[in-house]
């Protein structure tokens, strides 16, 4: 298990129109150090973050040869049939240095592939177990700054500071017959992860001579809703958690919220359809949705703060009646699946609101890929079916449906009964959901947590994560969670990561800072960059739900010259329909219990 002060025992982002697995990718800039110190911010820009910096942890050795890991017996983890198939030294080039890990890989049973890199001669003590997303099914390379989200600019990261670690959650490639088997369900659903960081740490032990100091948790989508679910059932794995876009509402994402993006878009209604919105028109709905609502006083970027407070209605660019070209106005349809998709279903006999929240105005550009197609309204026709949103209730499917009394269809979800809930999405939500907002256990174990969003995400709405934040300060009181949660959104940021924002970001420093130190997080510099990776623009983000506001001087790009404004919207999340998802609930375990 996680040490815990353990003295005792121890890609630049991707473009808007790149969508459908988009993760921060994450520029380096190196410091050299023999002894390896906090996180720290890049650019030129001054930071305004409260992260100070880390007290030095010595740099540890290995103890013993690489190779003698692949001896390792992990069978008391995984059960029988878990393995160690290699354990060599291998050489990351991160930020134009080389940094050599013992990399071991191995399997653990029935069907989790890891791997775990040990760094050779620059491990500060502490570990990092990284999510992964989508229906993960890949092995990320966890020597690679790329894997290690949200760590812009951490020289702990470039230099090799952490052991790290990555899972498939326990299945690979794109079938979806292991949705079937119960046990590759539970691993997916939470014990992947966690038997994946019980072998790290036995390895730890095992080429180090001792246990890590500090325990992390970085992941963001899925990765998000796996770092939640670590706190929720196994609360002492880690002493500080980041988690962004999380995915925790795992039912509700993967049946009713991107369902009915395939049915709001279909010219039938249904998934017989060809698409009603395409690229060139999601380009048109987001340049007027930014002229009516983006920017603030002397900043014409047109990012908007918060876009609960933008009213915009895609009726008021409809094309007029007659018009001889629609290349800068929407059709009737279009307007019509715009509207749908910003307003989500509601129930047909009580008009409440079937979710948390839709798309949100501003990430209009980022649509495309996921709700819309990548191709234009004057190209070919393109099926509903091949949207991601589709695919993605396709391949969830059994996931989530498997034990309900009838197997419905995208085109049978319950989008106008609220009754869907109870009947259909209850039976796994608590296996597969991360939305229980008592953490009480993880906060007397010390851990500390910060969660993250993208006002501007395609995949997954950030009013689900606002709705958790409350959720927990409603359950645990809101002076309980201010002392070891933050929540932070980010302007025009698309699914963890890209975006017209900032997407750069470095919470590693953040929760590292919290975590070993107890200094809390409050201003958090974000960055742009350019093709050559410089700085081009900076700008804090505040815990939510303060936002960013230009001082009214000095150049706007420059982070220094803004200051943390009140909160633009009030109001708690509105009454939906699958709220009780988001109270105190009993997880439930399927075939081999976790150790």
């Amino acid at each position: 298990m996680r040490a815990r002060h353990r003295q005792r025992l121890l890609q630049p982002f991707h473009q808007a129109r790149t969508r459908i697995a988009s993760w921060l990718t994450l520029i380096a800039i190196g410091f050299g150090a023999a002894v390896l110190a906090a996180c720290g911010s890049g650019g030129n820009v001054d930071t305004g973050s409260t992260a100070t910096a880390n007290a030095p942890l010595a740099v540890v050795a290995p103890v013993t040869d690489c190779a003698k890991l692949a001896t390792v017996d992990i069978t008391d983890i995984g059960g029988s049939g878990s393995t160690i198939t290699s354990a060599a030294v291998t050489t990351a080039t991160i930020n134009g240095a080389q940094v050599n890990f013992c990399t071991v890989k191995g399997t653990l049973a029935p069907s989790n592939s890891f791997e775990v890199a040990l760094p050779v001669s620059s491990w500060t003590q502490r570990f990092a177990q990284l999510g992964c997303g989508g229906l993960c099914g890949t092995l990320s390379d966890p020597t690679q700054q790329s894997s290690f989200s949200f760590s812009y600019t951490c020289p702990l990261v470039q230099e090799g500071g952490f052991v790290t670690a990555a899972t498939d959650m326990g299945h690979s490639g794109n079938s979806t017959t292991w949705t079937q088997n119960a046990q590759q369900r539970a691993d997916f659903a939470y014990r992947g992860q966690h038997i994946t960081t019980l072998t790290a740490e036995k390895l730890i032990k095992a080429y180090y001579g001792q246990a890590q100091k500090y325990a992390y948790f970085i992941g963001c989508s899925d990765g998000g809703r796996e770092a939640l679910m670590a706190a929720q059932r196994y609360p002492t794995d880690y002493n500080g958690i980041v988690a962004g876009a999380p995915a925790a509402h795992f039912q509700i994402q993967n049946s009713l919220y991107h369902g009915w993006s395939v049915e709001s878009q279909s010219t039938t209604g249904d998934s017989t359809g060809n698409a009603i919105l395409y690229a060139d028109k999601a380009f048109v709905l987001h340049k007027a949705v930014v002229a009516a609502c983006g920017g603030q006083a002397g900043v014409p970027d047109g990012l908007i703060a918060d876009p609960r407070t933008c009213n915009f209605d895609p009726a008021s660019i409809q094309c007029a009646s007659g018009a001889t070209s629609t290349s800068n106005c929407l059709t009737a349809a279009e307007v019509s699946t715009a509207s749908k998709i910003y307003g989500g279903p509601v129930d047909a006999t009580t008009g409440e609101r079937m979710l948390a929240g839709s798309p949100q105005p501003g990430s209009e550009e980022n649509w495309v890929g996921v709700e819309v197609p990548t191709t234009n309204s004057t190209d070919a026709p393109v099926p509903v079916t091949s949207l991601f949103s589709y695919m993605i209730v396709s391949g969830a499917y059994n996931l989530i449906f498997t034990g309900s009394p009838t197997m419905p269809t995208v085109d049978t979800f319950g989008y106008k009964d609220a009754s869907f809930y109870t009947n259909y999405l209850q039976a796994n939500h608590p296996l597969n959901d991360a939305t229980n907002p008592d953490l009480s256990a993880f906060n007397k174990a010390g851990g500390k947590l910060i969660l993250w969003h993208g006002w501007a995400d395609q995949h997954i709405s950030p009013l689900f994560t606002i709705q958790y934040y409350e959720a927990m300060q409603n359950t645990m009181g809101a002076s309980t969670v201010n002392d070891f949660a933050r929540l932070y959104l980010v302007p025009g940021v698309g699914h963890c990561g890209g975006g017209e924002g900032f997407p750069n970001i470095d919470l590693v420093s953040q929760i590292t800072a919290w975590a070993e130190h107890g200094t809390a997080p409050n201003a958090v510099m974000t960055y742009q960059t350019d093709s050559s990776n410089a700085v081009t623009a900076s700008r804090p983000v505040y815990p939510y739900p303060a936002v960013a506001q230009y001082a009214g001087s000095g150049d706007w790009h420059n982070g220094a010259n803004w200051t943390q404004g009140t909160a633009l919207y009030n109001e708690p999340t509105h009454s939906w329909a699958g709220s009780s998802f988001y109270t105190s609930y009993t997880p439930t375990m399927l075939g081999v219990a976790a150790p």
